[in-house]
C-alpha cells in the first residue's frame, strides 16, 4: 500500500475527533458540548505531490453522542472520499483521569466518472488518560474494504499544552501496511478557532498537512 492511500485508510478508522481535534490522526474520547459542533479543514499529501483535501464537520446532539462527516478529494488521482460517523462515551471526558468511547463509521470511494471505487466499515475503541503531564490516546480497532478481509487499526499519541500551542507526537497504522510516525501542533488564536500542521514519515516518504478549525 502506498504512502497516501495508508494515511487515508488510517484516517478512516477515526474521523477527526472533537476533544483533541486537527491535527490528531489518532482519535480521543471526548465530543463537543450538546448543541456545539465544529468544522475542520485541511490538506494532507506526500511531498512534492498534489495531496487530498479534507472537510469533517460534527455535531453533538445529545450528551455523549458526535455524528460527523467526512468529504476528501484526492487531487491527483481524482477520486472522491465520502464518510459518516458516530461517536459515543462510555464514560464523560475527565480532566484529570481516564475516560472511553467508541466509534463506528462508514466511507465511500468515488472514482473518476462517477464510478465507485468501494466502501469501508470501520468499528475503533478509543481510550485517553489526561493528567499534568499531558493527554494520551490509543485507538484499538478493525476496518474492512468491500470484498476484502477485516484488518486491524491502531494508534497512540502524546500532546501537552503550552498556553495556545499544543505539540503532540502520535504513531498509527493498519495492518499488513508500514506505520505512519507524525509530529505536529496546533494553535488556537482565538476561542474556537485553530490552525495547525503536521510533518510525518513513512516508509522514508515525507507527509505534511496544515488546516485550521472553527466552532459553532
Amino acid at each position: 500500500m502506498s504512502a497516501v492511500p495508508a494515511v487515508l485508510a488510517a484516517l478512516c478508522m477515526a474521523l477527526p475527533s472533537a476533544h483533541a481535534g486537527r491535527p490528531l490522526t489518532v482519535d480521543d474520547a471526548g465530543v463537543d458540548e450538546v448543541g456545539q459542533g465544529h468544522i475542520e479543514a485541511w490538506w494532507e499529501g506526500q511531498r512534492g505531490q498534489r495531496g487530498t483535501f479534507y472537510a469533517a464537520p460534527a455535531f453533538t446532539p445529545i450528551e455523549g453522542l458526535e455524528l460527523g462527516a467526512l468529504l476528501a478529494r484526492d487531487m491527483g488521482e481524482r477520486h472522491t472520499l465520502q464518510g459518516l460517523q458516530a461517536k459515543w462515551l462510555w464514560s464523560p471526558a475527565q480532566t484529570d483521569g481516564c475516560n472511553a468511547a467508541s466509534t463506528a463509521g462508514l466511507t465511500h470511494r468515488r472514482q473518476p466518472g462517477g464510478h465507485s471505487g468501494g466502501s469501508m466499515v470501520a468499528l475503533n475503541l478509543i481510550g485517553t488518560c489526561a493528567a499534568p503531564w499531558g493527554v494520551a490516546n490509543a485507538n484499538l480497532g478493525t476496518q474492512r474494504e468491500r470484498g476484502q478481509s477485516w484488518r486491524g487499526t491502531w494508534g497512540v499519541s502524546l500532546e501537552h499544552s503550552w498556553g495556545a500551542i499544543t505539540p503532540h507526537v502520535e504513531a498509527f497504522g493498519v495492518q499488513r501496511s508500514a506505520p505512519v510516525f507524525q509530529a505536529g501542533a496546533r494553535w488556537e488564536w482565538a476561542p474556537g478557532r485553530q490552525l495547525d500542521a503536521t510533518v510525518g514519515r513513512q516508509q522514508g516518504r515525507t507527509l505534511l498537512s496544515v488546516g485550521f478549525a472553527v466552532g459553532f
